[in-house]
């Protein structure tokens, strides 16, 4: 069983919004659900915008993941780089599901599940 960390399942949230239909609503989601985390998050947060994974959007001032996090969760995931974009989500379902990986933090296993279609 694989453990991902806390910094690399928050990415992981953000590629999952990433790959969803991008609303106001569904950003909203993903904050409360980053919030929620206790654990120092923000630090977090901090580190991956200062290794480049996420950035801050200048339309609207809310963090998205760059292409650099896209490519560093497909490396994590084993994701081809071949994959079609519109199909990432199955192949996130796929890999959590065959390597087993575990997702701690309740409420970002919870958000991502259900982004992906795990029924947990």
């Amino acid at each position: 069983m694989g453990r991902l960390t806390i910094k690399e399942q928050i990415l992981l949230a953000y590629y999952v919004y990433n790959f969803e239909e991008d609303s106001e609503e569904s950003m909203k989601e993903l904050e409360g659900v980053i919030d929620s985390i206790q654990n120092g998050h923000k630090e977090v947060l901090y580190e991956l915008e200062r290794e480049g994974l996420i950035s801050r959007a200048q339309e609207d001032n809310k963090r998205r993941i760059t292409n650099e996090g896209i490519l560093y969760i497909d490396n994590i995931l084993n994701i081809q780089s071949y994959a079609i974009e519109g199909n990432k989500l199955a192949y996130v379902k796929d890999s959590l599901l065959i390597n087993e990986i575990d997702i701690s933090a309740d409420p970002l296993k919870e958000y991502i599940y259900q982004h992906v279609g795990i029924e947990d």
